[in-house]
């Protein structure tokens, strides 16, 4: 039956191909035969036509299609009959579903993903005002429609079951039947599965959270290998869905708050609209994006509110913290990664089976880290000692605990480098600073027989989040559409830098699967643990004052700063002004500090 209008005449459209079908009808290609305008003819089946409330659902379908007039929607020109059949004229697509993307592609990028929901969920947003709920929405009917200038742009298919919540419109309650229960098992709401006749625009959002999670983890949330309905009613009114982060590690953090809350059980606990949805997903843009967002509101925000009060700049740059901040928290804000070479061996170093041969392997696809590796091995050679020439040898002198700190310090002096040649030298002396506390704190450890190594680490790593947050800043300048000059003085980026540095360190510590004694260290260098032991966090609070103290920062330093915190660590840990001063001997570079550091 379905070849059986092929060449016929419907209106003044000639039916060409049949594109497909379903459970309701086929869908032609068709022609005009006057203009020569190429659509697509939905022709509901002959036995649905005998039925009146299949009738009404359909051309309910076209109604509600035209009232949203949404360009991600697929246009509806015109409805009508043929003998027994009725049909609608639509706009012809050409591409693809989402359904068949992903069943060959089986998951999808959140940098491909984003758009494609940001578009769907502006349509739906426009039908929902127009009181139309969708209640079908899954991949089948999310098309991606190829233009001619390469841009895909997405198209919504289907309102044939749309609920309408049109007071006036008096079939409502006759097309959709107390206790009837339509839509796609996998991806209905759970009020959908209960046959809820309070449908709102939130069942929507609850569909589309399973469509964005499918498109970036290849499946859905729950085991549906049985395909019996009441599995799809169990999962969806009971069951807790999966973490999509357990799925596909890689995804950034704040992916799983969006879709938890997208697939709450109850309406309620879900975003009250899809322009909330948009708004919460907005942050995982790609990291130009994100920028470009912190631009904007450096231009928006601080040039017309603040820029008159150049005189309170860490104000001024508290909007942009803000926004800076809100990345990080998500997950979605861009943080420099460890070189590729650096991270397989640290893997290898937490495996006891690995080899000296596998390091040796891992490092030499990085000809600078390597380089480093071998000069760090000859600082301190013994008098007489013939240096280190190859990797093997090098990583033998080293040993493996230093070997994996050594590469950490490595990737942390990338992140201190900058392409502005300012910067690059702001950045040189907090370079020098972080240098210096690491050695300070490595030589309280040793002296006080604490962890010299991960204090040593720990102080190197304390400032790390002032060079990102700058790259950050510098960045979102570049690609700001408009002129920033309300902000950039040197007083704002400070106080910008001060205001998200720890938090960025930390996120970007973590991110590198630092130990937790270095998380804390950058998250606390300003201040004592309570417990008042010779941990890493404290020994590189006290490192940091006592550094600053020898001038050793990009910025002057008040004595009056950092003498309360010298006299109070000095307290704790039973050190005299002696013990400090052979313990800053590792940075003055006299004789003692030389034995110091071989000690």
């Amino acid at each position: 039956m379905s070849d059986s209008i092929v060449g016929s005449l419907v209106g003044n459209y000639r039916v060409g191909e049949l594109l497909g079908g379903g459970a309701t009808g086929w869908v032609y290609a068709a022609e005009h035969v006057h203009n020569g305008r190429r659509v697509a003819i939905k022709v509901l089946r002959p036995e649905l036509s005998a039925h009146t409330s299949m009738i009404a659902r359909f051309l309910k379908e076209a109604r509600a299609i035209e009232a949203v007039g949404h360009p991600n929607i697929v246009q509806v020109f015109e409805t009508g009959k043929l003998e027994q059949q009725h049909y609608m004229v639509m706009e012809l697509l050409e591409g693809e579903t989402l359904e068949a993307l992903l069943e060959r592609e089986k998951r999808i990028d959140l940098k491909r993903a984003l758009p494609i929901v940001f578009e769907v969920a502006d349509a739906l947003a426009a039908a929902h005002d127009r009181g139309v709920i969708h209640r079908d929405v899954k991949p089948e009917n999310i098309f991606l429609s190829a233009r001619r200038d390469g841009v895909e742009l997405i198209k919504v298919l289907d309102f044939g079951i749309a609920k309408l919540l049109d007071p006036e419109i008096k079939a409502e309650r006759q097309l959709t039947e107390r206790g009837t229960i339509l839509g796609t098992p996998q991806y209905m709401s759970p009020e959908q599965c209960l046959s809820d006749e309070r449908l709102d625009g939130r069942s929507d959002i609850y569909s589309l959270g399973l469509v964005l999670y499918r498109m970036l983890t290849g499946q859905l949330p729950w085991d549906f290998s049985s395909h019996h309905f009441m599995r799809y009613v169990m999962a969806h009114t009971q069951e807790a869905p999966r973490s999509a982060r357990a799925v596909v590690p890689e995804l950034p953090l704040g992916v799983d708050a969006v879709l938890m809350r997208t697939l709450a059980k109850k309406p309620e606990a879900r975003y009250p609209d899809m322009r909330a949805l948009a708004k919460a997903l907005a942050p995982l843009r790609s990291a130009k994006e994100t920028l470009a967002l912190v631009s904007a509101c450096v231009d928006e925000k601080l040039a017309d509110d603040l820029a008159p009060n150049p005189a309170q700049p860490r104000r001024a740059a508290s909007a942009v913290a803000r926004h800076v901040l809100e990345g990080i928290h998500a997950g979605t804000l861009a943080l420099p990664s460890l070189p590729t070479a650096a991270l397989k061996c640290i893997e290898l170093l937490r495996n006891s089976r690995s080899t000296t041969g596998d390091l040796v392997a891992a490092l030499g696809k990085d000809p600078l880290l390597a380089t480093q590796v071998i000069g760090r091995a000859n600082a301190a050679l013994i008098p007489g000692a013939s240096p280190a020439r190859t990797l093997e040898q090098a990583i033998g002198r080293l040993g493996t605990r230093p070997l994996g700190n050594l590469l950490i310090e490595f990737s942390a002096r990338r992140v201190f480098e900058s392409r502005d040649a300012g910067i690059r030298r702001a950045f040189q002396l907090l370079w020098d600073h972080s240098i210096a506390v690491a050695q300070v704190a490595q030589a309280l450890a040793k002296r006080l027989r604490a962890d010299s190594d991960l204090s040593y680490l720990a102080g190197l790593l304390h400032d790390v989040g002032k060079p990102v947050v700058g790259g950050i800043l510098l960045e979102a300048e570049r690609v700001a559409s408009r002129k920033t000059k309300a902000w950039h003085s040197s007083d704002t980026w400070l106080a910008l830098i001060s205001l998200c540095h720890r938090e960025v360190g930390f996120a970007l510590a973590r991110a590198w699967q630092l130990p937790d004694d270095v998380l804390f260290a950058i998250a606390r260098a300003d201040r004592y643990s309570i417990d008042a032991t010779p941990s890493p966090v404290n020994l590189v609070c006290l490192a940091n004052a006592l550094v600053k103290r020898e001038g050793i920062f990009p910025l002057p330093v008040e004595e009056a700063e950092v003498l309360p915190v010298i006299e109070e660590g000095a307290g704790l840990f039973n050190l005299t002004s002696g013990d400090l001063d052979e313990v800053l001997a590792v940075i003055r570079g006299n004789a003692a500090g030389q034995s110091a550091a071989g000690s």
